[in-house]
Order: structure tokens, then C-alpha cells, then sequence
């Protein structure tokens, strides 16, 4: 897009909404604070501390701890709280908005939401969304407003979501530095997030795990890691709540992989029985071929959800 095409947007008055203001929620918030200042920004959250700060910092205008008619006339209403409690928080929603607000998400499973989307008759109002970002860190004391510089932003629209709001939103997610990337089929986006982020978490977390079951009694390999298992487990630090609801809602594609995984891990094991060099020197050189055609982050939080 030329950025002419943004001048439509720089005359706007947005009044958005934001369920949950976590990691996740508070961090957008503040990035769309920083992009539309005159934007009117309402915050939900259950816990009173969240609403606290983000009232005193100046990011939301209005917070409350219901879902009530502050919310109403809002242009877009972003969902960030743990992907199950989405559905819960649609379904209230439904009962205030108009025919002009956009719901949004921001989880890391899509099918779930727009299944309860078709079933709430809500898809002309729903457009899904997945900042492919985060941290090991929860809270709105760790949101910041370059969380999703130069992240992938997915996003999923229905068969009914109107091509002109859905244009508007793909440029208002380019005006917080993220790169929007449109799945026109959801159940496509959970198949791939299966492998680049929900996998990676299972291994981070019983890799964790395994060493903490096999240590020696002195504990020497938790004194021994370094670098390279901290960075191969970071990830295992993140919210179990968060990864427990993320896994039940996209079970089918994980367990597919994850068999796949295993595959992989059993063959490996045999080649390493049998004392086959080549195939471990191949596995390692394929690996680093492929691995090293990663786009890098220039900017923004590189922890990828």
C-alpha cells in the first residue's frame, strides 16, 4: 500500500474497545494509542490493577470491570483474554453492539472463534486476528506499545466480512508496525501455528521437564545450562493457563504433528544406535539450510507466539 492510502484513517476518530488487558490487550491498546492518539479507548478487565494502570497511563480513557454500554458505538472491539474466554465475552458483546462494530481477537487459535462466530450469526460483525507476538512475561506491567513492531499480524476474515472494514483494519494494523498477512481459511491458520508455535511450546516445556526428572542429585545439569537450553526453554516460562487453553483448542493439528515429531525423534534415535554419521551431519546441515532463510526482526519483541 502507498501511504496516501492511509490519509482516510488520519482523519478518524476511532472509539475502540479492548476485553482483557493483559500482556497482549495492553500492548495493543498502547500501540493503537500511540497510532490514532485521538482515538476514545475503552478497557475491560476483571482484575482491578490492569484497569488501574492503564487509565493512569493515559492509554484507555475509560476502563470498567463489566461488559456494559461503554461499549457501545465502539468501531472495533479487540478480544484478549485467553482463547477460550473469547467465546464467553462474544457472546455478551452481542447484546450491545451495532451493525457497524467490528469484533477482532487476538488469540492464537482461530477455529474456535469463528465456529461460535457462525453459530452466534455474528460473521458480518467478526474479523480474526492473531499478532504473532508475545512474551514469556504476562501483565499489563510488561505491555508496551513495540510489542508488535515488524510481527506478522494474521489475519482471519468470514465469507461475510465487508471487503472496505476489512482494507481499513489491514491498514490500521500496518499503522502499529506489524505486517498484516490475510488466511482467508482459519483452519488453515491453526494447521500452521501447530508447527511454528504450539509444537514449539510442548517441546520447550518438557524439555524443561525432562532435565528437571534426570538431573543428577547435585542438580548439575540446572547448574551446567547455559545459553543454549535458556534459549531453547524460554518459552516453557510462559502462562500455563494461557497454554492449556491454546492446546484444548487445537488438539486435532497438534496431535497430528506431534506424531509427526515423534517420527522424527525415532528415527534419529535409530541412525544414533547404528553410529550414522552422515545422517546426523545431514539432519544438522538441512536444519541450518532451512533455518537460516528466517526473516530477522529488526525491531519489537522477537519472543513469536
Amino acid at each position: 500500500m502507498d501511504f496516501q492510502d492511509f490519509d482516510d484513517l488520519n482523519s478518524k476518530n476511532f472509539k475502540l474497545g479492548f476485553i482483557g488487558l493483559g500482556l497482549i490487550g495492553g500492548s495493543l491498546a498502547k500501540a493503537f494509542r500511540e497510532a490514532f492518539p485521538s482515538s476514545t479507548i475503552v478497557g475491560f478487565n476483571r482484575r482491578e490493577l490492569p484497569r488501574k494502570l492503564a487509565y493512569e497511563d493515559g492509554t484507555c480513557d475509560i476502563v470498567t470491570d463489566k461488559i456494559d454500554d461503554n461499549f457501545k458505538g465502539c468501531d472495533y472491539i479487540f478480544l484478549c483474554t485467553p482463547v477460550e474466554y473469547n467465546v464467553e465475552y462474544l457472546q455478551l458483546l452481542k447484546q450491545i453492539i451495532d451493525e457497524k462494530t467490528v469484533i477482532t481477537d487476538a488469540g492464537s487459535t482461530k477455529t474456535n472463534i469463528h465456529e461460535a462466530v457462525i453459530l452466534e450469526n455474528m460473521e458480518a460483525n467478526f474479523i480474526g486476528g492473531h499478532p504473532m507476538a508475545g512474551s514469556e512475561k504476562t501483565g499489563y506491567e510488561f505491555s508496551n506499545a513495540w510489542l508488535y513492531k515488524n510481527a506478522f499480524y494474521a489475519i482471519t476474515p468470514t465469507s461475510k466480512t465487508d471487503r472496505e472494514k476489512l482494507k481499513e483494519f489491514e491498514k490500521m494494523v500496518m499503522c502499529i508496525g506489524a505486517k498484516p498477512v490475510i488466511i482467508d481459511d482459519y483452519t488453515k491458520h491453526d494447521y500452521a501455528v501447530a508447527g511454528i508455535s504450539h509444537i514449539p511450546h510442548i517441546v520447550a516445556a518438557t524439555l524443561a521437564n525432562l532435565v528437571k526428572e534426570t538431573d543428577t542429585q547435585d542438580e548439575m545439569m540446572r547448574k551446567l545450562a547455559a545459553n543454549g537450553f535458556k534459549d531453547s526453554t524460554r518459552i516453557a516460562a510462559s502462562s500455563p493457563e494461557m497454554w492449556q487453553q491454546i492446546c484444548m483448542t487445537n488438539t486435532d493439528h497438534i496431535s497430528f504433528l506431534l506424531d509427526k515429531y515423534i517420527e522424527k525423534l525415532t528415527e534419529v534415535r535409530k541412525h544414533l544406535e547404528s553410529k550414522d554419521g552422515q545422517f546426523v551431519y545431514d539432519m544438522f546441515s538441512e536444519s541450518r539450510q532451512y533455518r537460516n532463510q528466517f526473516g530477522n526482526r529488526l525491531s519489537g519483541n522477537p519472543n513469536d507466539l
